[in-house]
């Protein structure tokens, strides 16, 4: 099984035959775009605007789920979502989903070992499969195709949706040969999604998915996890926001509930301190996740309503706006995240996710009230500010 074990260099597939490799490059290299460079300009110009971004959705898609019946449940979910924001702040909300090709995951660990057997991790359905077996374990590349495929049957249920499209940047393979220039301006598009975010293993400035990221004009988040410094940030925004444009990058903090507020604040006073215009954005899941007494992964929604008022208080505390809510979830009743009390009883019931735990419906739209309530109270908060300072 040497040559199927994963890769930890870069975060990239060990891909057995690198003539089939060459081969989904080459195809994808001549698909038709998934996204026209014309809405991702368009995303650009919503997000240099002070609106409240809503980016949220799968953990991982799966091949499996992509039905229009699961789609149109998440994708109402979201409307629904930005709406209940926009009612309760009175801000205009930007809604990005993750969705329409997040079909790759970084591990922390390139195996998995059960029952005495040792196979690779599951690294999304664009690389290999959920069942633990050697065949379905074992990274095939025509996956890569397949990921296109079911992005662009996706796409085709969210005609008309007013939501854009998300994925992580992860696999160079497929995100390379979807880059044309614009014959409009001449600059570089990753047209496999509107958006693009860097995660938390690969943000490394020497690293190649951040040199990627800053050969492209679309939007670009980063996921900054605890143990980025100031001096990150600065590296990131340097490469990827050199000429500080709005709407041009946003960085997406997960923290953890607990140390939230004060790592959040020391890295918005350096945001501060330089000027920058980029996005400031709230990721409270990838922070909080725990493991239940039978070892079933977890996340609690009063410690991810925690890290997010935490959020809001850092910015509220530096005068600075917060930018938006980063959320992992599903359209359907799953069993995935608990209220308060970890059970393995609720969670046994509908759990369902291929990696991360999601929010349910009635949790998720918990959590976007929260946003709603804090946002506008943020608002009157900077509105008191300025009516104070022009009464001097």
């Amino acid at each position: 099984m040497e040559s199927t074990i994963t890769s930890q260099r870069d975060h990239q597939p060990d891909w057995p035959v690198e003539s089939e490799v060459s081969r989904a490059r080459a195809e994808l290299s001549r698909a038709t775009p998934l996204v026209p460079a014309s809405d991702i300009r368009r995303l650009t110009a919503r997000l240099a605007q002070p609106a409240f971004l809503l980016h949220a959705g799968d953990c991982a898609e799966t091949f499996r789920d992509n039905t229009r019946p699961s789609v149109a449940n998440r994708v109402s979910l979201l409307r629904d979502m930005s709406a209940a924001v926009e009612l309760q702040s009175g801000h205009s909300v930007v809604t990005v989903g993750r969705i329409a090709g997040q079909y790759a995951k970084p591990r922390s660990a390139p195996t998995e070992r059960h029952a005495g057997l040792t196979l690779p991790s599951y690294l999304g359905d664009a690389v290999n499969e959920v069942e633990f077996s050697d065949e379905k374990r074992t990274p095939d590349p025509r996956n890569l195709v397949r990921a296109y495929e079911e992005s662009r049957k996706t796409l085709s249920y969210l005609e008309r949706s007013g939501v854009f499209t998300s994925h992580e940047a992860l696999l160079l393979d497929y995100e390379r040969p979807q880059t044309r220039r614009s014959a409009i301006d001449g600059r570089l598009y990753d047209q496999s999604a509107h958006l693009l975010w860097i995660g938390e293993r690969t943000r490394s400035v020497p690293g190649p998915h951040i040199a990627f990221a800053a050969e492209i004009a679309n939007p670009i988040a980063v996921k900054i996890g605890p143990s980025a410094t100031p001096a990150d940030l600065v590296a990131l925004h340097v490469v990827l926001n050199p000429d500080n444009i709005p709407g041009r990058l946003a960085f997406i903090f997960r923290m953890g509930y607990e140390r939230a507020y004060d790592l959040v604040y020391a890295m918005l006073s350096r945001v501060v301190a330089e000027g920058w215009v980029d996005r400031v954005v709230c990721d409270p899941m990838h922070g909080n996740t725990v493991a239940s007494p039978a070892g079933v992964k977890t996340r609690v929604v009063h410690e991810i309503e925690a890290e997010l008022r935490a959020f809001f208080g850092a910015c509220s505390d530096l005068g600075v706006t917060p930018g938006g809510v980063h959320l992992e979830l599903s359209g359907d009743d799953v069993s995935e995240c608990v209220t308060t009390q970890i059970s393995d009883t609720y969670l046994s019931r509908n759990y369902r996710t291929a990696c991360d735990p999601r929010l349910n419906p009635i949790q998720a739209s918990y959590l976007a009230q929260v946003a709603g309530e804090l946002l506008a109270a943020h608002r009157d908060i900077s509105s008191q500010t300025v009516l104070a300072m022009s009464n001097r």
